[in-house]
């Protein structure tokens, strides 16, 4: 268990509290951060392969790969009037060895919700035919077990690209062995729409080794737009073994200054599986919505997803 790995460890950095006094001046870290660093660790290794399994974007800000493609091909088929879509979506990154992969080349389908941190969010279908394809580069400036900082900037667009800037700093805070919350905070300026901040929290905790629970809460506010876009999301995420898992999540998303207060509510349960070959994965999603089109009444939703990884660790 992991608790108990954790509780061994503390233990033997204890025990060698005296050795570690002598040898001070060639460490590092003292016995306590070292101690806070491994519980750190712990706790995130079963947030993060929850994470890469079910391609979350926040496996970006957890670790590395020196080159990664994703790409996602997805049929989409909802009750709800013009919400039924298909088609492809991609998400990449190449790091720059020279400059201790500190610098990463960024390559995205939907450059907006990249930039504002609402893909973090996870709360929302991703964009098919609206997607809005980007290029950028990110300087990674801090990179501490609870903090990271990093800025750069990109385009995005067609024949009339638009230019964007930003800053992200991730605070990270464990409670326990087994459970932490993670505050991401973001600044962003866009050529056309001007400036913008948004904020994620997410509160994560581990009830064992294979179950992982999240609640997210995310907030935006952009200079062209009245108000603030909000979205909060509850997630249960289940491994069944090496090669499957399922979550179930619940949420719903608004705007503070439209008449609408809450413009949608879901409910969703997704089957992933690894199968053929190491990189590629299938998903199957029914759901239900309950959307302002509709009059919030109850709307059956089916995502079919497959998922091919391009990686080289």
């Amino acid at each position: 268990m992991i608790a108990e790995r954790i509780s061994r460890y503390l233990l033997a950095l204890l025990m060698a509290l005296g050795w570690t006094s002598v040898q001070g001046a060639e460490a590092d870290r003292p016995w306590f951060d070292e101690g806070h660093h491994y519980v750190t660790e712990q706790l995130q290794r079963a947030a993060i392969w929850f994470d890469g399994f079910f391609g979350d974007p926040r496996l970006d800000t957890e670790t590395h790969a020196s080159a990664y493609l994703n790409v996602i091909v997805e049929g989409f088929a909802s009750g709800v009037e013009d919400e039924s879509d298909q088609g492809v979506r991609f998400r990449g990154g190449v790091d720059l060895p020279r400059l201790d992969r500190r610098l990463r080349l960024l390559v995205t389908s939907d450059a907006d919700d990249a930039l504002t941190g609402r893909e973090l969010a996870g709360s929302e279908r991703e964009a098919l035919s609206d997607s809005d394809q980007g290029l950028g580069l990110r300087y990674l400036f801090r990179d501490r077990p609870n903090s990271r900082f990093s800025a750069g900037g990109g385009l995005s667009g067609g024949l009339s690209p638009e230019f964007a800037l930003f800053a992200r700093h991730r605070y990270t805070q464990s409670w326990s062995v087994r459970a932490a919350s993670h505050f991401t905070s973001t600044l962003y300026w866009k050529s056309e729409d001007g400036a913008g901040a948004s904020s994620l929290l997410d509160y994560e905790w581990l009830s064992d080794a294979d179950t992982l629970w999240r609640y997210t809460l995310f907030g935006n506010v952009q200079e062209d737009q009245q108000g603030m876009e909000w979205s909060s999301q509850a997630k249960w995420a289940r491994r069944l073994n090496d090669k499957t898992a399922i979550n179930l999540r619940a949420g719903v998303r608004g705007e503070t200054a439209a008449d609408r207060r809450i413009s949608e509510g879901w409910l969703k349960f997704l089957y992933r599986r690894n199968f053929l070959r190491s990189w590629l994965f299938y998903e199957v999603e029914p759901g239900l919505s309950w959307h302002e089109r509709e009059d919030y009444g109850v709307e059956p939703t089916l995502a079919l997803r497959l998922e091919i990884q391009f990686s080289k660790d």
